[in-house]
């Protein structure tokens, strides 16, 4: 199991072109938000889209509404177009395009033509694939990280900081 503890992580995760959807690059956030104590479909979803750092904290109902069609138009299997969006929550064509892009560079939403997805027909699997993102990414980043202690002659077995770093932290 992956459990992170920490409050904010930022992470950006290019994603190739797959099934005939154009993944681009996202960013992969994840805050640490206590969830709602009362069973509540809409309240859970919030709570998930807030843990992922798609909606701010008690702001910004009308990503959540966005996200919700686009999570209903998936599940039936079609995607919905930003006109159809803007004409059932009553906004601006722009101002829906701007949470969609905001929805789409959080990785949670796909674009193929005219039409928005959510990136899977399920919660369940939308929250493992952010999971295997984050892996792929620290896994990445591990053999990186490795690399430059190989170029800087550092063991992987010593874990003490350096003695300059040491002598400071003694002060």
């Amino acid at each position: 199991m992956f459990f992170l503890v920490i409050p904010f992580l930022s992470l950006m995760v290019p994603i190739q072109i797959m099934d005939g959807i154009r993944r681009t690059t996202f960013r992969i956030v994840i805050r640490r938000i206590e969830p709602p104590f009362e069973r509540n479909t809409d309240r859970e979803m919030e709570w998930l889209c807030q843990s992922l750092g798609i909606v701010p904290v008690n702001k910004d109902k009308a990503t959540m509404d966005i996200f919700k069609l686009i999570v209903r138009s998936t599940e039936e299997g079609k995607g919905i177009s930003s006109t159809d969006i803007a004409e059932k929550i009553s906004l601006s064509r722009g101002a829906v395009i701007n949470h969609l892009n905001n929805l789409q560079l959080a990785g949670l939403v796909v674009k193929q033509g005219r039409n928005y997805f959510a990136r899977s027909r399920s919660m369940v699997r939308t929250v493992q694939e952010v999971e295997e993102d984050i892996k792929r990414i620290f896994a990445r980043m591990e053999e990186t990280a490795r690399e430059i202690d190989r170029a800087f002659g550092m063991s992987m077995d010593d874990r003490s900081p350096p003695t300059a770093l040491r002598d400071r932290v003694k002060r």
